[in-house]
Parts: C-alpha cells; sequence; structure tokens
C-alpha cells in the first residue's frame, strides 16, 4: 500500500495512488476473514470518516469478516471525476485487498457507485444510502434560490457550516451523462439494498422507490421512520440494515 501508516493490527491509514492521492483507511478482518471487500464512497460534501459514524460502522463490517476500505474523492469533484476516482478505488482493492467487492454509496457517492457497478459486472453487490438517481432536483432542495443561477449558466458561491463552496454551470450540466434509473436496471443479478430515511429533505424517499422499482431482483429497500438525509436520526437503524444484508447475503465462497 502507498504512504502506509498503520494505527493498529486491525486498521492502517494509506494513500491511494490516483489523482492527486487519495486518502484511504482500512478496516481488516480478524482471522482471514470472507474474502470480500466493501468500499464506502462517502457523499458531495463528506468525508470517509463521516463525522466518525461511518469509520464505526466499518469497524463493525469489518467483525463479520469483510474487509472495509474508506477513502476520500478529491474535494467537491464533479460526478464524472468521482466516478473516474471510483473504479481506480476499485482496481486497487482487487489488487490490494480483495478480488470480490461490493460498494456502499452515500449519497452522491450512492450515483457514483451506481453508475460504476451498472459498467462493472464484477461488483458483487450494491448498498444505496440516503442516494439520488435525479441529482438536479437533489441540488436544487439543497442550494435553494441560488440553484436557478446556477442552472441559468452563472456561478454560484455557498457558505455554509461545511465551508465555502465554489460551483459553475458544468457542475449540473454533467449530472446528464449518467442515466442512474438505466444503471439501476443492469444491476440484475446482484444483490442490491436501498436504505432511505422516510424524512429525507434533500433526496426525497420518492427517489428511493423509483431506483428500487427499476433495479431486477435480489433487492431490498428499508426505510428508517423518522431519518433525515444524514441519518442523524435513524443512524442505528441504518447501520443495522447494512450489517444484516451483508451477513445474510454474501457468504465465504471457495476461491481468490
Amino acid at each position: 500500500m502507498s504512504s502506509d501508516n498503520s494505527t493498529s493490527n486491525n486498521m492502517r491509514e494509506f494513500t491511494i495512488p490516483a489523482a492527486g492521492g487519495l486518502a484511504a483507511v482500512l478496516h481488516l478482518p480478524a482471522g482471514c476473514g470472507n474474502g470480500i471487500a466493501v468500499v464506502f464512497c462517502h457523499g458531495f460534501r463528506g468525508s470517509k470518516e463521516g463525522g466518525g459514524r461511518v469509520l464505526s460502522v466499518a469497524a463493525k463490517v469489518a467483525e463479520l469478516g469483510f474487509a472495509a476500505l474508506l477513502f476520500d474523492f478529491t474535494p467537491l469533484g464533479r460526478l464524472p471525476e468521482q466516478v473516474d476516482e471510483l473504479k481506480t478505488v476499485v482496481e486497487y482493492c482487487r489488487r490490494n485487498v480483495s478480488r470480490r467487492v461490493i460498494l456502499f454509496g452515500r449519497s452522491m457517492g450512492g450515483s457514483a457507485a451506481l453508475a460504476v457497478s451498472a459498467a462493472d459486472r464484477l461488483i458483487e453487490g450494491l448498498c444505496l444510502w440516503s442516494a439520488p438517481h435525479d441529482l438536479r432536483e437533489t441540488f436544487r432542495l439543497s442550494l435553494g434560490d441560488k440553484y436557478h443561477r446556477l442552472a441559468a449558466g452563472g456561478a454560484i458561491t455557498v457558505a455554509d457550516e461545511f465551508g465555502v463552496l465554489n460551483l459553475t454551470p458544468d457542475f449540473l450540466s454533467d449530472f446528464d451523462r449518467f442515466d442512474l434509473l438505466a444503471c439501476a436496471g443492469r444491476l440484475a443479478g446482484r444483490p442490491l439494498l436501498v436504505v432511505h430515511g422516510e424524512n429525507d429533505e434533500i433526496v426525497p424517499l420518492r427517489q428511493a422507490a423509483d431506483l428500487f422499482a427499476a433495479a431486477a431482483e435480489p433487492k431490498k429497500i428499508v426505510v428508517v421512520p423518522g431519518g433525515d438525509h444524514r441519518f442523524l436520526s435513524g443512524h442505528e437503524q441504518a447501520s443495522a440494515a447494512v450489517l444484516a444484508w451483508l451477513g445474510d447475503g454474501f457468504p465465504r465462497r471457495p476461491g481468490p
């Protein structure tokens, strides 16, 4: 692994050689594990740590026998850039961690994970957590009046709890390069889990229902009562759904 900074026997911090270098952390299962890696993809303005809560989920995933790889996308990257970076991370994982890969995508990271899974038939399963298929609607809801200026061809600056955000119109037009509902339809034969908050204010529950309807079996949807977009409410239930899906659906198989 590049720039390896081991923090414990079962957790390692390192840099994946892609773009300017992608910071990553790997949780390893005790013993030989089940031979499967789960790659976590964070949301647009998030991070691999997810405020510490996602690291907790990753540790529990490792307890189930999976390797859990979390990484940071290049900050404020457009969707095509995120898709390309995720492809690089998946190939890195296959060379260095496990050839068997499941993707776990949060919010816009779920959109990137969906696009990569549709194109890469070797991805064994996909979990979508608060993930949109209509990113224009998602950013209209999150940006408010400034969205219309962006959609009309202007640049905008947004200051919020995460810092200062500068966006140009191509950020939106890049979304049109991906038909994410069609991508869901190309997952046939591979398990899909959709986890969504009932009260998601950024990605309406309808979007999750649309993705679920577009996908073929095997598939499962879990709607968390009262859950918001970031699962500040309902995080334990959402996490439990992911852990149950992984534990029940991906037993160890012979082979590398």
